[in-house]
């Protein structure tokens, strides 16, 4: 079985001494993360009182040195290709330092191709997290392969560097807040916009514009759903897909049906209006 157990967090639930589904303990009270993010620290072994009720700034926000650098967890993950709640398990559960757990590299083959500079050979990921590396495992992926020197794709500072994991406020359409502040305006979750940006390679508002929301979207009526398959409609935009639950989180612009009108009641039919002129005698009763 893998990092994730996600039987943990489906059926019933039992916590406080009370059991309940998956999304009952979401929309208690006492609950203090968002679904998805309950169904994660169930999955990676949490108790679940703890799961339902420690607040989300609870998480390790932490920085950890590694060499002569020091980052977040979630810029260690930028930085290393790695999955953040990957590099969170390997601490958290399995007790990992953050080096052994930088060494074990991200699940897949991605980022394992080995890359020879400098004299060396090791897989990618080590490179991102190499002291003379100045770009992010991915983005030196990409420039090798798209024909980059291996030491100048390694050492070449991004014109745009991310800002992921360093804590700094994040800019688009003209505006400039947190992360968490840009989840709540466009009502797209903070994890799925960390995902867009980092899986993709993407700016902020290329990332938000990916998922459909603008702030000329935000003034139309639109929804952020979860939905079945069959429950889909179209024009619906996938935001993402819990493969363990089959939800599917939609956006979906509201529709106005317009309300009925009553049907109006039949005129009174007018006799039609005899033509003027002569008109033909009528023949008497008696003829």
């Amino acid at each position: 079985m893998g990092r994730y157990d996600w039987e943990k967090a489906r059926g019933p639930i039992v916590a406080f001494g009370e059991s309940k589904s998956l999304s009952a303990w979401a929309n208690d009270p006492r609950c203090q993360v968002k679904k998805e993010a309950l169904r994660t620290r169930l999955a990676l072994g949490w108790d679940p009182e703890e799961a339902v009720s420690k607040p989300k700034h609870e998480l390790p926000t932490l920085h950890f040195t590694f060499g002569d650098r020091t980052l977040t967890l979630r810029g260690w993950a930028e930085q290393s290709g790695i999955k953040y709640h990957t590099l969170y398990g390997r601490i958290r559960t399995q007790g990992l330092s953050l080096e052994e757990a930088l060494d074990k590299g991200p699940d897949g083959d991605h980022f394992r191709q080995p890359v020879t500079a400098f004299g060396e050979t090791k897989p990618i990921y080590q490179w991102g997290v190499d002291p003379r590396a100045n770009a992010s495992t991915s983005t030196i992926r990409k420039r090798i392969k798209a024909g980059w020197n291996p030491q100048i794709a390694i050492t070449e500072e991004p014109e745009n560097r991310s800002t992921l994991g360093t804590g700094q406020p994040h800019s688009a359409w003209g505006k400039r807040m947190s992360l968490p502040e840009w989840g709540r305006l466009s009502g797209v979750p903070e994890e799925v916009i960390r995902g867009r940006m980092h899986g993709h390679d993407l700016t902020l508002e290329a990332a938000l514009h990916s998922l459909g929301w603008t702030p000329e979207a935000s003034a139309a009526a639109t929804s952020l759903l979860t939905v079945r398959v069959h429950q889909l409609q179209p024009g619906d935009l996938i935001v993402s897909v819990e493969a363990p639950s089959g939800e599917i989180t939609v956006r979906r612009h509201h529709v106005d049906t317009p309300t009925p009108r009553p049907a109006s009641r039949p005129m009174a039919q007018v006799p039609a209006t005899p033509p003027l002129g002569p008109q033909p005698a009528r023949r008497s009763a008696g003829r």
